[in-house]
């Protein structure tokens, strides 16, 4: 790997000083507090979505450029069959975004295969290929009103992290990573939809969580094929 592709994904890994991109710049790079639990399982799909930045071209969140009133929400999710991201900039000139699947992609046979699987499931354009990892954009049938996703996914900037409430499964069933950040400051937390809270601390921010599950798979499906 190139000594300039190993610092920029080291950097996004270690999650502590990350920035982004509105044409703003920042005076220095933003601070995010990472409150995720350090469990190996977790930090792999923090890995899986630092290569995912690299192919579509993005920088980690801290190194966003960002004016000190602008604000960015990267909300990840991913299941055993399906991987999506759905990203919101919001600023002075109102919200703009855009939205991924991506999936494994150790050979180019592989990576054909699940790319026409996706296909089936979904219309899918600007296909890239790379670090492991194949993704294409979703092209939704008719033009988002990414202020309304935004208004959707409003209860993503408030969530705290699931380990606040009860510890981490052994492994990831439906998980949503929030990247979130507000000027120079930001968060990255998680929660698995696959582990519910159903009483007592937590369980409101549990129903919360599932709120932005299915307001990102509403978003995505407005690039489904029809039936």
């Amino acid at each position: 790997m190139h000594v300039s592709l190993q610092r920029l994904v080291a950097g996004a890994l270690l999650g502590l000083h990350w920035t982004f991109g509105t044409g703003c710049a920042a005076p220095r790079e933003a601070t995010i507090v990472r409150e995720l639990p350090p469990v190996d399982w977790l930090a792999a799909r923090m890995d899986e979505l630092a290569r995912v930045d690299l192919l579509r071209n993005a920088p980690p969140l801290a190194q966003a450029r960002l004016g000190s009133l602008d604000s960015e929400l990267r909300v990840w999710i991913r299941t055993p069959a399906r991987r999506a991201l759905v990203e919101l900039r919001s600023g002075a000139d109102g919200v703009t975004g855009e939205m991924w699947v991506f999936w494994s992609a150790p050979s180019q046979a592989e990576d054909d295969g699940i790319y026409a699987e996706y296909r089936d499931w979904i219309a899918c354009g600007d296909r890239r290929t790379g670090h492991g990892l194949g993704m294409c954009r979703p092209q939704p049938r008719e033009p988002v009103d990414w202020a309304l996703v935004a208004a959707k996914l409003q209860p993503a900037w408030k969530l705290p992290d699931q380990a606040k409430f009860a510890p981490p499964g052994e492994f990831d069933g439906q998980l949503m990573i929030i990247e979130r950040r507000e000027g120079r400051t930001g968060e990255v937390v998680h929660w698995d939809i696959a582990w519910p809270i159903a009483a007592g601390p937590g369980r409101k921010e549990s129903a919360m969580a599932e709120e932005v599950w299915e307001a990102l798979w509403d978003t995505i499906s407005l690039a489904e094929r029809p039936e």
